[in-house]
């Protein structure tokens, strides 16, 4: 193996952590980062896909197998390889778990300004057939396809305004299906203005999580997202957001950023990173936003995150932002179109939410019996593929898929230029957390 001839993969971001150290990812290959010393990274830009192991050591003055011994670690996650073979994320032949977005009810009690739902308010909830009938297609799916997860994010509308039928449902919902060999996960994607004593102990009791819409403190929040009557709303999602928080009942919290709350975005993250919760923030789609105003209000952000790293905050397992997928990759945005999509009020098994109402997409209903719910997703509309020739070549296209769908303009998520701005930085701000890690394993040894 000596004379074999190291081959960086040509998706590799390197760069600095600081005087010590370097990190490396292929960025086509999942949780391939790795932490180098500078020495280590010497040798890995020495790699210029013609010299040998042999020739690298005795280029530095190394032994040979301490030399290959190095390269062999790097190959494991395809930072480099001995033949040109490098993998991609790829589509699989079929899906073994599926992942549906549920419109529970048109209704809501709050009247956002922003809210893309064009049938809101316009019928209650979903009937007890359509429930039942749902569940009867997923009995149907599992055994016809063998899956072995399925998960529910109920939303709206505000779904725990329907509360009690979902409280019968989910239930019976996981004992047929945990009798079939399938797990079913369910989440409330809510609004948290309603929170009782009785949610609060079904969900632990029956393992439910919370994803929570945020827009940012106080004013921030309650510019966009008032009550009926006028009056704002954060005060009362603080509250809500520390209760399940206290009952460890797992919670994250998604913020659409707009130019409306662009300036709070540092004082949120603040509030965030004490609270220890899981947030994601994600760019509005379909307005303009000032692009100067985002770089410098997200690099404030950021700058608190990184000193929240020095003090042992976990960043990989708390921050996302927008679509991006830097650790697990992927093969496309999200799983509309494979293994999953939106299931209406009234049963229509749509591509995405953001389509309930237009009658130009193609869907198919729950009660279609000669169809299980892969049939629909398949047969559905589909938008996943669309991508441009950019993005098919860039090194980042495992990271951000071209990032949704629906929203693409030309092939390519309106964002992409802030993407490579940012995707670097993520990637550094995980290596720090690795450095801490290590370092403090190191102490603590």
């Amino acid at each position: 193996m000596k004379t074999f001839v190291p081959i960086k993969s040509p998706q590799l971001l390197v760069r600095p952590i600081d005087d010590q150290h370097v990190f490396v990812v292929n960025c086509a290959y999942p949780n391939s980062l790795r932490i180098l010393s500078r020495a280590q990274s010497d040798i890995l830009a020495a790699i210029d896909n013609q010299t040998s192991i042999v020739a690298l050591s005795e280029k530095f003055g190394i032994a040979t197998d301490v030399v290959e011994e190095f390269l062999n670690l790097l190959a494991r996650t395809e930072i480099i390889r001995f033949d040109q073979q490098f993998s991609v994320p790829r589509k699989p032949a079929s899906p073994k778990s599926l992942n549906f977005w549920i419109h529970t009810t048109n209704r809501c009690n709050l009247t956002c300004s922003y809210c893309y739902i064009s049938t809101l308010n316009t019928t209650p909830g979903m009937s007890e057939a359509t429930r039942q009938q749902l569940l009867s297609k997923m009995i149907e799916t599992v055994r016809k396809r063998g899956l072995t997860s399925i998960k529910l994010r109920l939303a709206g509308g505000e779904p725990l305004s329907q509360f009690k039928a979902w409280k019968t449902f989910i239930p019976q919902a996981k004992r047929t299906l945990k009798d079939i060999g399938c797990q079913l996960e369910c989440s409330f994607i809510t609004n948290l203005t309603i929170l009782t004593n009785e949610i609060v102990a079904f969900s632990k009791e029956y393992g439910i999580s919370y994803g929570i819409s945020l827009d940012g403190l106080d004013v921030d929040h309650d510019n966009t997202r008032t009550f009926k009557s006028g009056a704002g709303s954060f005060s009362i999602i603080d509250r809500n957001l520390r209760t399940l928080l206290a009952h460890h009942i797992p919670v994250s919290t998604n913020t659409v950023v707009t130019n409306s709350n662009l300036a709070g975005l540092p004082r949120l993250t603040r509030y965030l990173i004490d609270l220890d919760v899981p947030f994601r923030y994600s760019i509005v789609k379909g307005e303009a936003i000032d692009t100067d105003m985002l770089d410098q209000y997200l690099s404030e952000s950021y700058d608190l995150m990184k000193d929240a790293i020095g003090q042992g905050w976990r960043f990989s397992q708390r921050h996302q932002f927008c679509d991006l997928k830097p650790s697990e990759l992927g093969f496309q945005t999200c799983a509309s179109g494979f293994s999953g999509g939106a299931i209406y009020v009234d049963g229509s098994v749509n591509y995405c939410h953001v389509h309930f109402g237009d009658e130009s997409q193609v869907s198919y209903s729950l009660f279609a019996t000669d169809m299980d719910l892969v049939d629909m997703i398949q047969q559905g509309s589909h938008y996943e593929d669309m991508k441009s020739q950019d993005c098919q070549s860039c090194r980042y296209r495992s990271v951000c898929n071209s990032g949704c769908p629906v929203y693409r303009v030309n092939g390519k998520d309106p964002q992409c230029s802030l993407y490579h701005r940012f995707i670097p930085l993520i990637y550094e701000l995980q290596a720090r957390e690795r450095l801490k890690l290590l370092q403090d394993c190191r102490m603590i040894a």
